[in-house]
């Protein structure tokens, strides 16, 4: 079998992830080289109903995973953290970088791809598992085309990024729902920091923000005043539980609010939460505000259309930081 060093060199990746590491035993016990074999890669395209552009790139990089083993091996191994490996190893994925360089000479973005939609049929039994209305089945399968095609669009990029192959198995792994104009992630942990807030126990759920268009604080609102309902129709073991909503987000950043005014959807979204932890980020700014994808050396370079990116980058270039806030629904 290939050796990590191997793998990583074959895709010009310079640092071996430690889920690579701490997988590789077990991936080495499982992979087969026709692994690709189980999967019907048509109906899955025409499940999620991706486009007849989509499925031609799709089964381009099928057909050289089946011709390449080292490509085909570390498909498996993507595939295997996504879906088989323990919580530590999964949430690992957030630290895999994902600049240019990394498959310049061998295989493309589309490997993550593949390795996320070989899911799809543990999608289906969530979706049945959750008894999904039809509005949430085809935000489900939305979410995941926009998952697979947007780097493309926002970055042209020949697939997706490493990061949004843990974006969409949320989706998959029935763990991520859409109601209205917010998201949310259902079966995080007792979070410490927000535990003494409350005087019971709750089940905490993470909110997501789309990055899609305005903000609308009304539709923020009935978001969230509908959230519950639906959160305990599709997970009947959360029926009896108390629910607690909190968020990680640049939306809630101290020095967003020294500059966005008051009466903005912005701040209205700011003043819902309790924020009680500001942590210092630059990547999340660069992403959604800026719509960089990577690191950015020379922050001369950063684009000016909006007066928050203005006034977001004179900062940069004055050396200050900049925070993410954590807070609670009030």
């Amino acid at each position: 079998m290939f050796s990590l060093s191997e793998l990583a060199s074959y895709i010009s990746m310079s640092e071996i992830p430690d889920s690579w590491k701490n997988c590789k035993q077990q991936i080495d016990d499982n992979y087969t080289e026709d692994w690709l074999d189980l999967f019907d890669f048509e109906y899955m395209i025409s499940f999620y109903e991706f486009d007849d552009d989509f499925k031609k790139r799709f089964i381009k990089e099928v057909q050289l995973l089946n011709k390449d083993n080292k490509l085909n091996y570390l498909c498996y191994l993507m595939y295997y953290i996504l879906y088989k490996a323990d919580a530590k190893n999964y949430y690992n994925i957030w630290s895999w970088k994902s600049p240019s360089s990394v498959f310049k000479d061998n295989g493309s973005y589309m490997i993550p791809v593949v390795a996320l939609l070989c899911g799809y049929k543990v999608h289906i039994e969530n979706i049945n598992l959750r008894n999904y209305d039809d509005e949430q089945i085809r935000l489900q399968k939305y979410n995941i085309r926009l998952t697979c095609t947007s780097d493309q669009k926002r970055f042209n990029m020949d697939g997706i990024r490493f990061s949004q192959m843990i974006w969409g198995s949320f989706f998959i792994k029935g763990n991520l729902i859409q109601i209205g104009r917010l998201q949310y992630e259902i079966g995080v942990k007792n979070f410490s920091k927000i535990d003494k807030y409350f005087s019971e126990p709750h089940v905490y759920i993470y909110i997501h923000i789309p990055a899609r268009g305005r903000l609308e604080y009304d539709e923020v609102k009935d978001s969230l005043n509908a959230v519950s309902e639906y959160i305990k129709r599709y997970y009947k073991e959360l029926d009896d539980k108390l629910l607690a909503y909190y968020t990680q987000s640049w939306l809630l950043s101290p020095e967003v609010a020294e500059i966005i005014p008051e009466d903005s959807n912005i701040m209205k979204f700011q003043n819902l939460f309790n924020i009680i932890e500001h942590e210092e980020n630059l990547d999340d700014f660069l992403n959604f505000i800026f719509n960089e994808p990577n690191e950015v050396g020379d922050y001369s370079l950063l684009r000016e259309n909006t007066s928050l990116q203005r006034e977001l980058k004179k900062r940069l270039l004055n050396g200050d930081k900049l925070h993410l806030g954590l807070g609670f629904i009030k």
